[in-house]
């Protein structure tokens, strides 16, 4: 299924390695096989996945935590989480839900099997973590999880067989994103061509920000007159592009500082801070409290979950 990686950070990492399912990059699941393969309260440690993830609640209810959020999930919640993100998974007697991995991998910019075309109006980037489906597409999802599920167990390695479940995946998530899109019908972009200018930034601080903190730089890279970056993030957050890289780099220090053991030296310069004290500063000014404090405050709160 999985492994896991200990980096420096010692912040579990969670990635999608299976000899018998690289060539595929997908793995269906129900919650209780995905608990039978783990040891007991090994899935309530936080864990940084390095996959895509869909779960899917049909019975029972539970919370599950990503990124300091706790998302109070009950039947039709429907969770999407990205590479690179933190999350915690919280028992629950009589959970029913299934959930589907995917390897980044498998969703390339360019495929014979997913065209770019397909991929990018799926507008990954703009789904939020949960959504509560209406009955009226509940089914129809939930029929997609247990289509592929149905032909993974068949799956024989063979190139048609990959090409069926990957095309099945592109049809759930063509579901999935039609549901999303329903949360953005209120507030719709004002400008087609700032909110392209906001994703590409997002992009390129998503890959960059430990070592690049500067607007300037973003703004180089991407073409873009610094201005124009800052409006383009007005416009999609309310808040000017430094506030975004600011935020970017706060919500990778929160995550290493609550779920690792490295110390704030170590945080600050994997985060591209050239003295610990400057670290110190920017996270004080972004989280209302130093960094030994926001530690010890998760401490606590992950002794009562």
């Amino acid at each position: 299924m999985t492994t896991i990686d200990q980096r420096t950070s010692n912040l579990r990492t969670v990635g999608f390695e299976n000899p018998l399912l690289a060539a595929l990059g997908i793995e269906p699941m129900s919650v209780n096989e995905l608990r039978g393969r783990t040891p007991q309260g090994w899935l309530e440690r936080p864990e940084r996945v390095d996959f895509f993830m869909l779960l899917l609640v049909l019975e029972g209810h539970t919370t599950h935590t990503v990124d300091f959020v706790d998302w109070n999930l009950l039947p039709g919640s429907l969770v999407f989480v990205r590479p690179g993100q933190v999350q915690q998974w919280h028992h629950s007697e009589g959970l029913q839900a299934q959930l589907i991995l995917v390897d980044p991998g498998t969703l390339p910019h360019r495929s014979e099997l997913m065209p770019y075309s397909d991929l990018r109006r799926l507008g990954l980037d703009d789904w939020v973590t949960c959504i509560s489906l209406p009955e009226s597409a509940r089914d129809a999802i939930a029929g997609g999880f247990q289509k592929i599920r149905a032909d993974f167990a068949q799956f024989s390695g063979s190139s048609l067989d990959i090409a069926l479940l990957r095309h099945e995946l592109m049809a759930l998530l063509i579901r999935v994103a039609r549901q999303q899109q329903q949360l953005h019908l209120d507030h719709p972009p004002a400008d087609a061509l700032r909110h392209k200018t906001y994703r590409l930034f997002i992009q390129l601080l998503e890959q960059t920000f430990a070592t690049e903190h500067q607007l300037q730089y973003y703004a180089k890279r991407l073409g873009y007159s610094q201005s124009a970056v800052s409006r383009a993030c007005l416009s999609a957050e309310g808040r000017s592009a430094k506030n975004v890289i600011s935020a970017r780099i706060l919500l990778e220090a929160k995550r290493l500082l609550a779920h690792s053991d490295a110390s704030v030296a170590q945080v600050a310069h994997q985060l591209g801070f050239s003295e610990p004290t400057n670290f110190v500063k920017f996270f004080r000014k972004g989280a209302g409290m130093t960094p030994a404090r926001f530690r010890h405050s998760m401490s606590g709160r992950a002794a009562t979950t």
